[in-house]
């Protein structure tokens, strides 16, 4: 192997080379089936994968409400998605908007009694769902995932997108 070639790969405690494409790779198959799992899960509660998002977002997060484009940012999707979003969620009545009574151009959206009742029952659920998913992992291996996970996720937030 060429040392420019060499240079772009990895080397894990097996010093056996790693192909950063590899990681990715790795990454996205996860991605992937925990994204099936959730959206069987998130089906009995009538819920797309990004609405329980949404809902978990404004009830642990946001209990006195955000704006249009401080979900969007959150959620990582366009103004216009998120307000596509935030249409459809607040016909089924899980979200509504409120104007601001100093600034009517301002409006928050926040999570109603019948999104709170469902996202709770979600979560509880969730609960031992996602314990059996990471129960093969230590704690000191899970905070190590998660510390990696939260840089990887800032590190492509700030320089490509």
């Amino acid at each position: 192997m060429e040392k420019s070639n060499r240079d772009n790969l990895y080397k894990s405690n097996d010093n056996i080379f790693i192909d950063p494409l590899e990681v990715i790779a790795k990454i996205t198959t996860v991605s992937e089936l925990a994204n099936r799992i959730n959206d069987e899960f998130y089906k009995q509660f009538k819920l797309t994968r990004i609405q329980f998002r949404t809902l978990y977002f404004l009830h642990v997060f946001m209990k006195e409400g955000c704006s249009l484009s401080e979900l969007s940012k959150k959620l990582h999707i366009s103004k216009p998605s998120a307000s596509n979003l935030i249409d459809r969620m607040e016909s089924s009545g899980l979200v509504t908007r409120i104007s601001n009574s100093e600034d009517h151009r301002s409006i928050k959206i926040l999570i109603t009694s019948e999104g709170i009742k469902i996202i709770e029952q979600a979560i509880n659920r969730d609960k031992d769902f996602r314990l059996q998913v990471l129960n093969f992992l230590s704690d000191e291996e899970r905070q190590t995932l998660y510390k990696i996970l939260v840089k990887m996720e800032k590190n492509m937030t700030e320089n490509f997108l």
